[in-house]
């Protein structure tokens, strides 16, 4: 733990560098030379100076871009807060950011870009000095882990600046994740620990207890009508004569989406508040985080989405000016509000006035970087065996599934924790909190039942290390135990990680860093006690959370670096918010760890370029000046979207039929089923195809590694996607629907078809009409699970990135490139940005090498070679939908639709 003298040092930096260097930051030499000229000053030991400067070098760095939004331009609404900022004292705003920057480190560069993304989203939502009545909707939509609470913690701060009287924090449904909020925002826009501010006359002493933003300064004041101890509460509102009317400052609620807890918030703020017309006189800002949870679409009676949904429109409705802000990392929900139908008050949260994405800062561990295209953190996953976890975890297991003891990569990752508490302790953070996240059944009973035998596994090594991790390597190594960290850390290669051998770690740090962890279940029964950071902020929590959905939604699991996930569920929002392990980890990124499923990896890769096609819609909408409305009817008809509208609606019936956009979009076939008939089948209609295309096209040359027909008929490329069978699975993919849409498409007639080679030295004989077609194969990792034949990548792609290419000129594809990062900003340009206009729709034929992993049994099932196809047709401008139905009995078999924890009873 830093001195106080080291503390003061590393902020006296960091101030200076700010300062300095606000818009680039400083070259090592002038980061060198500052650190050397302060530290003159202020007498440090030379460790605690080199972890100033590595603390230092984790954070200054760091840059964050601001981020695009769309807007409805149709009503009277017009930009307000630039006309007004110079008459307005940002008080709040202003020492919300001094804590950012003084207080947590945060460079210039970055509070400077969220100063103007909050001033954005504020100027959107409405003026509160506006004499005329108003109701503004609005969506923030930022990645998982990413900062979002910052974020809208500085639009309270400003919305409490230019004049918002009234604000209410929806936390999601979860009191445990209502309590983090609530402390959040005590620190850092309240500025008093709301603990101490509220209670039943005669019971608790109410005082004043500044804290975070409060010790700044404290000569403007927010009242909370809320507290860590307890959620909105009328009698005790009623006990301290508390309402609304001729308050000063600020109102701040912190609530759970509870219908009776919303009922009762609404009935104290009529009772209390309300004027002769039965308004509120008082412009109010509601904040819905995770505003795709029970606002829009759940399953639970208590958190029916009707009642929830009403109850948050009554409240906004009591108000002659309110203005709705929803927060999420996952929006399909609330895009799949019906835009049409904003006016009805069932469905009227749809953000009908402006969509708004945020740019997370440079330093942060998203899904791009662990799972997208260009992962820069690929190496932190860890694939589980899926036959092995099988044996402990079925995948449909029930509640009263007994679990008698773990699966080996389980306690592999437990050892990993353990090592990595100690190399964390080596680099100084002796005092920051520790979390492993253990996520493997939605049944409380189950979860409770592995944390047993975690804690069990745990209190044998402590005390193996406390008895025996003194001894000499020798004789130390004859302890089971201490035996199983040594091969964990030398299979993970921990000592080039740490700098140290094995044996300094051994004795000088592994009993003191493993002896304070904690095995905590958590879930709501066991409330949020289970993870309470808090009371651990001075000297540092280290736990091994199990759980379910209570660790998958808002809660911050602080100081997360090792994480053990398998869970059934493919549903989109539903995965993504799983993701506990995004985020920031400053100074121990190098050492985090995910296991999972090969399968959830090619989830998670999936989704993470589904998200990353909605988020560059907007960035192509805000080009094009179109509107919240327009957005949410084309994402409505996204092929990746299904999966969304079948959760949506699975309650309703057996079948889903919707339009689905098809244009601009590559679609492929990377499930198929692993019935041999089918197999022969799909393998002989395929051949059948190629040996005909010298006959019915001709042959077109092009510079892509493979062979292009060119004035194939649109009967025929109908005819093979009706007949090639796929896995009902890959939603995305209707050879049937496709089919017919061709059919009925006057204006798509001529095709180009294309076969890509592999790299595969081995040639490949093809039968062609004019003689054998000879080939390389595609290399694919190939596997198998329950009839369904799984070609592999994080992308859960056939082709690979770029095939979409084949037949455009150098001219062409620059172009194309150009266009997409002009309208995204990004990089790395996905397949689908080839689909440009005026080139003709586009067939693949994909010819597969099946790799099957070396560590693993080969199957039998999977043949040597596998035939896949993949369609494309060219995004010009012309929405074109085809029909596909969804089945969701198939549905599922494949999906684990019951995401929330069994029996836990919401706690209000």
């Amino acid at each position: 733990m830093l001195s106080q003298n080291a503390l003061m040092l590393e902020r006296f930096i960091s101030i200076a560098l700010n300062t300095k260097y606000p818009i680039e930051p400083p070259t090592e030499e002038q980061f060198m030379e500052e650190a050397n000229n302060l530290r003159s000053s202020i007498q440090v030991s030379e460790d605690e100076f080199q972890q100033v400067i590595r603390n230092l070098k984790a954070t200054l760095p760091i840059t964050m871009d601001v981020g695009v939004y769309i807007t409805d331009p149709s009503d009277d609404y017009q930009s307000w807060l630039p006309a007004r900022r110079a008459e307005i004292d940002f008080f709040y705003w202003n020492r919300y950011r001094r804590y950012l920057e003084d207080l947590k480190g945060w460079n210039v560069r970055v509070t400077s870009n969220l100063d103007k993304v909050s001033s954005e989203i504020v100027d959107l939502i409405g003026d509160p000095k506006s004499e005329k009545p108003w109701f503004r909707r609005g969506l923030v939509i930022g990645d998982v882990q990413s900062g979002k609470t910052a974020n809208y913690t500085a639009i309270s701060n400003k919305a409490a600046d230019v004049g918002y009287k009234v604000i209410i924090v929806l936390t999601g449904t979860l009191e445990s994740l209502r309590k983090q909020t609530q402390e959040r925002l005590d620190k850092e826009f309240a500025g008093r620990l709301s603990k101490h501010l509220l209670g039943i006359k005669g019971k608790q002493v109410v005082r004043n207890v500044f804290d975070g933003v409060g010790k700044i300064d404290a000569s403007k004041r927010i009242s909370a009508f809320t507290t860590v101890l307890y959620d909105f509460n009328s009698t005790i509102l009623n006990s301290n004569d508390l309402t609304l009317k001729n308050l000063k400052e600020p109102a701040l609620f912190v609530v759970k989406k509870n219908k009776t807890v919303l009922r009762s918030l609404e009935s104290w703020l009529a009772a209390n508040n309300e004027d002769s017309n039965g308004k509120i006189d008082l412009p109010l800002l509601l904040i819905d985080d995770e505003a795709d949870n029970a606002s829009v679409n759940t399953r639970k009676d208590e958190e029916d989405p009707t009642a929830i949904n009403a109850a948050i429109c009554s409240i906004l409705g009591r108000f002659y000016k309110a203005a709705y802000l929803g927060i999420t990392a996952t929006p399909f929900a609330n895009i799949f509000i019906n835009p049409e139908a904003v006016g009805d008050k069932a469905e009227n949260l749809f953000p009908k006035d402006f969509i708004y994405v945020l740019s997370p800062p440079s330093n942060y561990i998203g899904a791009d970087a662990i799972y997208g295209e260009s992962p820069q953190y690929s190496h932190c996953l860890e694939k589980i065996d899926t036959e092995e976890i099988e044996q402990y975890f079925p995948f449909s297991h029930k509640k009263d599934h007994e679990v008698e003891e773990l699966p080996p990569s389980m306690y592999e990752a437990l050892a990993y924790f353990l090592l990595a508490n100690g190399i964390r302790d080596l680099r100084g953070d002796i005092t920051e909190h520790r979390s492993m996240l253990i996520n493997v059944s939605r049944f409380t009973d189950v979860q409770v039942a592995a944390k047993d035998l975690i804690n069990t596994w745990l209190n044998q090594v402590q005390s193996d290390l406390r008895n025996f991790a003194s001894l000499d390597e020798k004789d130390s190594l004859n302890i089971r135990s201490i035996r199983y960290l040594r091969q964990v850390w030398d299979k993970h290669g921990l000592e080039d990680k740490s700098g140290i051998s094995w044996v300094e770690l051994q004795k000088g740090y592994l009993y003191k860093a493993v002896a304070p962890i904690e095995v905590r279940a958590v879930n709501q029964k066991t409330g949020a006690a289970s993870l309470d950071y808090y009371n651990h902020r001075e000297k540092g929590f280290r736990v091994i959370a199990v759980g379910g959905i209570s660790l998958s939604r808002g809660l911050t699991l602080e100081g997360l670096c090792v994480s053990y996930f398998y869970r059934k569920s493919q549903m989109y929002d539903t995965l993504l918010q799983m993701g506990r392990w995004f985020g920031y980890r400053p100074k121990y990124d190098d050492i985090c760890k995910v296991w999972m499923t090969g399968d959830a990896i090619d989830w998670y890769g999936y989704i993470t370029a589904a998200a990353n096609e909605l988020k560059d819609e907007i960035s192509r909408m805000n080009r094009d000046q179109q509107t919240p409305k327009e957005f949410g009817l084309k994402v409505r008809q996204d092929p990746n979207s299904l999966i969304v509208t079948a959760r949506n609606k699975m309650r309703t019936g057996t079948l889903v039929s919707r339009p689905i956009t098809v244009s601009g979009k590559l679609l492929e076939t990377p499930r198929l089923k692993s019935n041999p008939e089918v197999l022969k089948t799909n393998e002989r209609i395929f051949k059948a195809f190629l040996a005909n295309l010298d006959t019915v096209g001709r042959e077109k040359k092009v510079k892509q590694n493979g062979k292009m027909w060119a004035g194939i008929s649109k009967e025929i490329i109908a005819d093979l996607l009706r007949s090639f069978d796929t896995h009902p699975w890959h939603l995305s993919f209707q050879g049937r629907a496709l089919a017919e849409f061709i059919d009925d498409s006057p204006d798509i007639n001529e095709w180009d078809v294309f076969l890509p080679f592999g790299s595969i030295k081995e040639e490949h004989e093809l039968e062609g009409a004019n003689g054998i077609i000879k080939m390389q194969r595609e290399k694919r990792m190939v596997d198998e699970v329950k009839g369904m034949i799984r070609i592999m990548g994080t992308k859960v792609r056939v082709g690979s990135g770029g095939c979409t290419r084949a037949g455009l000129t150098d001219e062409e594809i620059d172009k194309a490139e150009k266009s997409f990062k002009q309208a995204t900003g990004k990089k790395n340009v996905p397949d689908s940005a080839y689909l440009i206009k005026g080139r003709k729709p586009l067939l693949m034929l994909h010819v597969i090498k099946s790799e099957q992993d070396e560590d693993q049994p080969r199957n039998d099932k999977i043949p040597d070679t596998l035939y896949a196809i993949g369609i494309g047709l060219p995004g010009d401008g012309i929405v074109r939908t085809a029909n596909y139905v969804v089945n969701l009995v198939e549905l599922r078999n494949w999906t684990d639709l019951d995401d929330e924890d069994d029996d836990d009873d919401v706690v209000v």
